[in-house]
């Protein structure tokens, strides 16, 4: 059955306690889908859970290997397949690099390219034996192009961008679709609330992510075609 018809297994979206993540998983609930929403806040999941019937808290730091394998074993148990992973795992950091202490580089490291080596790692077996499954990264436009004061969170993001495109034709042959998806500045608790004051009229909406993830979803049930990169940017393109 293709990812497209939303009555079996589960799409898993790990982050989900806000921004973006919430809104995918809310989107996709009020779709028909099942829905799994994992994040480190689980009153926040709790909470989004209670929207509609068909969605599911599993809380889980999605940073931790023991905690995801045991929320991926739960997930299998429950539902019987993971048949997508929305990864919206992630924290960002504006600062000159020099001004980067190396605990806050680490920390970038863990919720940004760990936390997706993770949960991928976690999701493919299953994906792998039942010859299908799709997994979509939530990344930045600042993995695309270079600005000011991002050194390290877009170098992580085009170090994850880059290891799902390796991924990807691993296994192309198999079933399996891994997407990337650069998402441009969007109006979330990952920019500075001055930030959000100045730009927000600017700014993309969580929710115009999630109902682009939704239609992606859509899209990739065609087993002849898959979307590898979609860039998302605001309409006056990218913040000054």
């Amino acid at each position: 059955m293709a990812i497209g018809q939303p009555t079996r297994g589960v799409i898993w979206v790990a982050g989900a306690s806000s921004g973006i993540g919430a809104a995918i998983a809310r989107r996709l609930s009020a779709e028909g889908y099942t829905v799994a929403a994992s994040a480190r806040r689980s009153a926040r999941l709790r909470v989004l859970a209670r929207s509609y019937p068909s969605l599911h808290a599993f809380p889980c730091d999605c940073a931790d290997a023991d905690a995801v394998r045991r929320t991926v074993e739960a997930l299998e148990e429950r539902f019987g397949a993971i048949r997508a992973l929305i990864h919206c795992v992630g924290t960002a950091l504006f600062k000159p690099f020099l001004d980067i202490s190396p605990e806050e580089f680490a920390e970038l490291i863990r919720h940004n390219l760990w936390s997706t080596f993770l949960c991928t790692r976690a999701v493919l077996p299953g994906m792998l034996h039942q010859q299908q499954g799709i997994v979509v990264a939530i990344g930045s436009v600042a993995s695309l192009k270079a600005f000011p004061r991002s050194s390290a969170y877009g170098g992580l993001k085009a170090a994850v961008a880059q290891m799902l495109r390796a991924l990807r034709e691993e296994v192309r042959p198999h079933g399996v679709k891994i997407i990337n998806v650069h998402v441009g500045a969007t109006e979330t608790p990952l920019w500075p609330a001055t930030m959000r004051r100045r730009w927000r009229a600017q700014m993309l909406l969580p929710d115009d992510v999630a109902k682009t993830i939704a239609s992606l979803l859509t899209l990739a049930s065609n087993p002849q075609l898959l979307p590898e990169e979609l860039v998302l940017r605001p309409q006056l393109g990218d913040l000054p």
